[in-house]
């Protein structure tokens, strides 16, 4: 049990230091772009190169990417409150088979956008064809996301096994 409070002190300290505060900045800046569209060669500039397209499709790409980093954001709030069901003993609840499968869903999505916005900004910002086959922190991610459907899926089956189990007296 002692685990599991510092996985929950931790995750709570990555909400309050880390994602609220990237909530605002994310609002802040989704309005900033537009008023501004000179902060986004901030953002997607590559290696010292500068951006020789339309401001229209620079703001577009940086809305997917504020959109992808708030799906991020919501992540982390599900793990937050899956936890507090392991703290009252309830791990098998249908809540945290749900959001497992539903963390697992998004994280895949997350690390599929990142990879395809990673190779539009260089194949429109900086007119570079570049495809990177190989290891990744979005090949990370996707796997961290099959990790969590197959987790959905071990706690489908262990609910199942226990209320057999419960009847079976």
């Amino acid at each position: 049990m002692r685990k599991l409070t510092i996985l929950k002190s931790l995750i709570d300290f990555v909400w309050i230091v880390t994602c609220i505060p990237a909530i605002l900045l994310l609002l802040f800046f989704t309005v900033y772009m537009f008023i501004e569209p000179e902060v986004l060669k901030m953002v997607f500039e590559t290696e010292n190169t500068l951006i020789q397209t339309s401001t229209a499709t620079v703001q577009i790409l940086g809305l997917l990417y504020i959109f992808v980093c708030f799906v991020s954001i919501y992540c982390v709030y599900l793990f937050r409150k899956t936890i507090i069901y392991f703290q009252k003993v309830q791990p098998f609840h249908t809540y945290v088979i749900d959001n497992y499968y539903k963390i697992g869903y998004l994280l895949i999505g997350i690390g599929i956008s990142f990879s395809v916005l990673y190779f539009l900004a260089q194949l429109f910002l900086t007119t570079e064809f570049k495809i990177h086959i190989g290891w990744s922190p979005y090949l990370m991610i996707i796997c961290l996301g099959l990790f969590f459907m197959v987790l959905s899926e071990v706690f489908k089956v262990a609910k199942h096994t226990r209320e057999e189990n419960e009847l079976t007296i």
